[in-house]
């Protein structure tokens, strides 16, 4: 009966039983080990004075993992474990929101306003000017949307697909825990 061991340090402590649950899903039986130290320090102005304290706190927990290796179906275990933690390939770029969408609209109700204030000839033209100009920007966003999404749509989709083979994996591994 062979043991493997690995241990894995958690920053947050709080996070600490999420961890354990996700190795759990493989197999494997953690044990915490809490890690707090605090100190103070000081900053030097000159050779005799100080010129402040402060606290330096560290606060993590390391948790030593333990799986048997004869367990019941450890082979197919360790590959969906490394199914999971394979990286993730890049995310794909976001293409810009609909920004240019608002500020066209801002624009318009800004003229509006203006008209109501000031009740000049400009801004009758701005507002003019504005409406004719925004068919035109909006039409060049949703062409440069269109474009966007057809070059990085190979991205996107292995982005998603590993995502959900890494759910999937996950939950396979959970299932074969006896």
């Amino acid at each position: 009966m062979a043991i493997e061991t690995k241990v894995e340090r958690v920053n947050d402590p709080s996070k600490q039983n999420s961890v354990m649950a996700e190795w759990a899903d493989f197999g494997w039986e953690g044990t915490p080990q809490e890690h707090f130290s605090e100190s103070v320090r000081r900053t030097q102005e000159t050779d005799k004075h100080y010129a402040s304290e402060y606290k330096e706190t560290t606060h993590f927990v390391t948790i030593t993992f333990k799986r048997d290796t004869s367990m019941q179906n450890y082979k197919e275990l360790v590959e969906l474990e490394k199914q999971y933690r394979a990286p993730l390939p890049p995310a794909p770029s976001v293409f810009p929101k609909e920004e240019e969408k608002k500020m066209g609209c801002l624009w318009i109700v800004l003229a509006i306003v203006g008209v109501f204030l000031t009740f000049g000839i400009g801004t009758i033209i701005i507002i003019v000017l504005r409406l004719k100009s925004y068919k035109k920007r909006v039409a060049k966003w949703e062409e440069e949307k269109a474009q966007f999404e057809k070059n990085n749509a190979p991205v996107i989709t292995a982005y998603e697909e590993a995502k959900k083979n890494r759910a999937e994996a996950r939950k396979k591994a959970k299932s074969l825990i006896v």
